[in-house]
C-alpha cells in the first residue's frame, strides 16, 4: 500500500497579475510544504510511503470572478494559457508533482455562452503546453442534470487531445457527479477559502491480501472490511493531529484501492481470487459489488468515490483480459454502476468519432444520475489503431493492451441527439 497523492487546496487569483498571485500563494504554498514533509515523514514511521504531492484549485471560469468580463476574450485565454505555465513553474519550485482546476461548473451552467465555448475551445492547448497541469469537465449532476452542449465540447476535447500524442489524454476528463475535495486527478478541484488537503490511495494489494486469507466470500467481506477500518483509523489519526499544526483542514480519505500494474497490486487479481473464472466472465458485476460494499463509507472522512476502480491501462489483469477479448466497453458500463471512478484510461480506434464519444459520455452521465453516483470518463483513442490493435505506451503505471472494441454507429441519423440543438437534459 502507498498513498497515492496528497492533495492539497487554495484558491487562486486567476487573471490577476503574475506578481499579485505568486505574493498571495507563497505563503500558503510554504505552508503546504512544510506540512507536506512533515505528513510524509509520519507515514514514513509506520511503513507507509508516499506517492505524489499534488496541488488543486477552483474552478478557472466563475461567474463571480468579474476579470473575465472586462477585458478582450481573446486576450484573456491567451492569459490564461500563460498563467497556467507561470503556475506549473511555481508548482515545481515548491516540488509539487501535479496540479489541477476544473474548467467550469458546466452542470450549472444551463446555456453556454461565448466565453464559455471559447474557453472550452483551449483546453486542448492548455494541457499540451503543459506537463504537470491536469483538468475536468463537470457536465452533470443528479440536481440540475446534463449540460448537453458542454458534454459535446467534452467529446471534443478528448479528440483534439489524441493528436499527435494520445498520452496526453491521460490529464483530462469528464465527471458527473463530482464535487470538490476529490484526491484523485483529473477530478480533482478545490471550493473554499480555507486551506485543505485530502488522501487518494493505492491499496489493491491489501485487498488482495484480505481475499486470499479468506474460505468464503462471508469471510473475505468481513477481512476486507476490517482492512479498510484498519487503514482509515491509522490514516485518520496521523492527518488530524498533523493538520492541526499548520492551520490546513483535513477533508478525508478516498478508500478506492486504486491498483498497480502488477498481478499482486491488481484489482482484477480481486476479482478473480474471490472466485470469478476471470475479470469480464459473469459474474464480474458481483465481484465488483463484494468489493465495493466492503468499503466503509459512514465514517466522517471517507469521501471522494470510495469505490471500485477499473482504470484498464494501470491495472495489470484487467489489461490482459481486454488483451484476451475477455470483456469490452458495454462491460465496463455495467460495472460503473456499482465501481468508482467509471471509465478510466480506456484505450479506443484512433478514428472514433465526436458522435460516437459524445453517446459513451452520455450514458455514463446518465448512470451517474439515475444512480445519484459520482462517475467520470477519461477515454484515449489512439491515432492509427483499431479495435483489437495492441497499446503499449512507456509509462510505467500502464500495461499493455489492446484497443478495446464498442459499437459502432453508422452516421445514418441526421436528427438524432448529437446534431440536434439539444442543450441541457434533466430526468423527469
Amino acid at each position: 500500500m502507498r498513498i497515492r497523492a496528497i492533495t492539497t487546496g487554495q484558491i487562486i487569483p486567476f487573471l490577476n497579475k503574475n506578481e499579485s498571485i505568486l505574493s498571495f500563494m507563497q505563503e500558503n504554498l510554504e505552508n503546504f510544504s512544510n506540512f507536506i514533509k512533515e505528513l510524509t515523514n509520519a507515514f514514513d514511521k509506520i511503513g507507509i510511503s508516499v506517492q505524489t504531492k499534488r496541488f488543486c484549485s477552483q474552478p478557472i471560469f466563475s461567474y463571480g470572478n468579474r476579470l473575465f468580463y472586462e477585458r478582450n476574450l481573446n486576450k484573456t485565454l491567451v492569459e490564461i494559457q500563460d498563467q497556467l505555465i507561470f503556475l506549473q513553474s511555481m508548482f515545481k519550485d515548491y516540488e509539487m508533482d501535479y496540479f489541477a482546476c476544473c474548467m467550469m461548473l458546466a452542470d450549472q451552467i444551463h446555456e453556454l455562452g461565448i466565453f464559455e465555448r471559447l474557453l472550452l475551445d483551449e483546453v486542448p492547448n492548455f494541457i499540451k503546453n503543459t506537463n504537470i497541469f491536469f483538468t475536468s469537465l463537470p457536465v452533470a449532476s443528479s440536481r440540475e442534470g446534463i449540460n448537453i452542449s458542454a458534454l459535446k465540447s467534452g467529446a471534443s476535447i478528448i479528440k483534439h487531445l489524441s493528436e499527435p500524442d494520445p498520452f496526453k489524454n491521460l490529464n483530462f476528463c469528464v465527471s458527473a457527479n463530482v464535487g470538490p475535495n476529490f484526491p484523485f486527478f483529473p477530478a480533482a478541484y478545490h471550493h473554499s477559502e480555507k486551506p485543505t488537503f485530502s488522501l487518494a490511495l493505492e491499496m489493491a494489494d491489501e485487498v488482495n491480501d484480505a481475499i486470499k486469507n479468506s474460505t468464503n466470500l462471508k469471510e473475505a467481506q468481513h477481512n476486507m472490511l476490517a482492512k479498510f477500518n484498519q487503514i482509515y483509523d491509522d490514516i485518520t489519526k496521523i492527518c488530524e493531529k498533523t493538520s492541526r499544526n499548520f492551520g490546513i483542514e483535513f477533508k478525508g480519505i478516498d478508500l478506492s484501492p486504486a491498483p498497480f500494474p502488477e498481478i499482486d497490486k491488481s484489482i482484477g487479481t480481486a476479482i478473480e481470487e474471490l472466485g470469478i473464472e476471470y475479470f469480464g466472465a459473469n459474474g464480474t458485476l458481483t465481484g465488483v459489488a463484494l468489493i465495493k460494499n466492503a468499503i466503509p463509507v459512514n465514517k466522517e472522512k471517507v469521501i471522494g468515490f470510495s469505490g471500485f476502480f477499473q482504470p484498464v491501462l494501470e491495472d495489470y489483469i484487467i489489461s490482459k483480459r481486454l488483451a484476451e477479448d475477455k470483456f469490452n466497453l458495454d462491460s465496463l458500463l455495467l460495472y460503473s454502476t456499482i465501481c468508482g471512478a467509471g471509465l478510466d484510461v480506456i484505450p479506443l480506434p484512433g478514428d472514433i468519432t465526436k458522435q460516437e464519444l459524445f453517446y459513451i459520455l452520455l450514458d455514463l452521465c446518465t448512470i451517474s444520475i439515475r444512480l445519484n453516483k459520482p462517475l467520470t470518463a477519461r477515454l484515449m483513442p489512439i491515432p492509427g489503431r483499431n479495435a483489437g490493435d495492441p497499446v503499449e505506451f512507456e509509462f510505467e503505471y500502464f500495461a499493455p493492451s489492446k484497443i478495446i472494441d464498442f459499437r459502432r454507429l453508422t452516421g445514418e441519423k441526421k436528427d438524432d441527439i448529437f446534431n440536434r440543438n439539444e442543450k441541457f437534459l434533466k430526468f423527469l
